[in-house]
């Protein structure tokens, strides 16, 4: 009798123990993955070394050196991206004075073909400027500022530019959303992916619109009826310098390019494609409730 009261303690003390090794294990493992994910959201440190040897011990250390690795590629990063920004300063710097300077002999001279030399020199200002601007782009060297606008008022606004210099083209838009943007940025993206689809359709060329948000993500589609592309020239399109056969040749082949950059700093993703009539631009953006970074 004595035996099994004994072995009835035993057999409790031992469910206590493990019930307290299980509430522990439980404890570590809810604090890791807050640390995780206060990591990952920027708001705590990288994790502490773990001293344990058990198999948490071991899972925490290697989440670790991931931040560890995670943490000096950002820091790299962040390296070239102010290298580049500097770059892109002192380029601009150095080429702004001899530009202005060869314009100005170059009306001073008043040759035969100054009217043709200063429309070069211009095109020369204009290609700098927007490979400039791409540059610093990809070097995250524009601040987004997101808010909430209305995609439909930012499409409308950028046509009411255009319209003065392609005043017999129609565009007609389908559709609504409100959505969470830079409205400065995906204005340009828009006035870009406008002016492109103007550029090579006829006089009397038609652009269509559409809109739709649903809860996780924005979409528009933007198709002329140009006649499209060449399939093997699609992949091409946003690739700087990269000008179709119908693009005009005047063009500095930046401005599909920008677009990518600008949909991307959006944390979304843009493919173009041959519509029915002409040429398809489809973009896609998630719909992120917290605040976008530039990250």
């Amino acid at each position: 009798m004595g035996g099994l009261i004994i072995a009835c303690v035993a057999l409790g003390i031992l469910c206590i123990v493990l019930l307290i090794q299980k509430i522990i294990l439980h404890h570590r493992i809810r604090k890791l993955t807050e640390q995780v994910d206060g990591f990952n959201s920027g708001t705590t440190e990288m994790l502490d070394v773990a001293l344990q040897e058990d198999i948490l011990a071991q899972l925490q250390n290697g989440i670790a050196d991931s931040q560890l690795a995670l943490t000096r590629a950002k820091q790299l990063n962040a390296e070239e991206c102010n290298r580049t920004r500097q770059l892109t300063a002192d380029i601009s710097h150095q080429l702004k004075t001899p530009l202005t300077t060869l314009k100005l002999y170059t009306e001073l001279d008043n040759a035969p073909h100054m009217e043709a030399s200063l429309e070069q020199i211009q095109r020369m200002e204009n290609l700098i400027q927007a490979l400039l601007r791409l540059e610093r782009l990809c070097a995250d060297g524009y601040a987004f500022n997101f808010a909430p606008a209305d995609a439909e008022q930012i499409v409308q606004e950028q046509w009411q530019g255009l319209q003065a210099i392609w005043p017999d083209k129609k565009l007609i838009v389908s559709g609504s959303a409100h959505i969470r943007c830079d409205e400065n940025w995906l204005g340009e993206a828009f006035l870009n992916l406008l002016k492109n689809a103007c550029e090579h359709t006829e006089e009397n060329g038609v652009i269509r619109v559409q809109l739709e948000r649903t809860e996780a993500a924005f979409f528009c589609v933007i198709e002329d009826n140009g006649g499209g592309v060449k399939d093997d020239e699609l992949p091409k399109l946003f690739q700087r310098f990269y000008r179709a056969e119908h693009q005009n040749k005047n063009g500095a082949g930046i401005g599909l390019a920008i677009v990518k950059e600008i949909i991307q700093r959006h944390h979304g993703n843009i493919i173009a494609e041959n519509g029915k009539y002409g040429l398809k631009m489809t973009i896609s953006m998630p719909m992120l409730d917290r605040n976008l970074t530039n990250s």
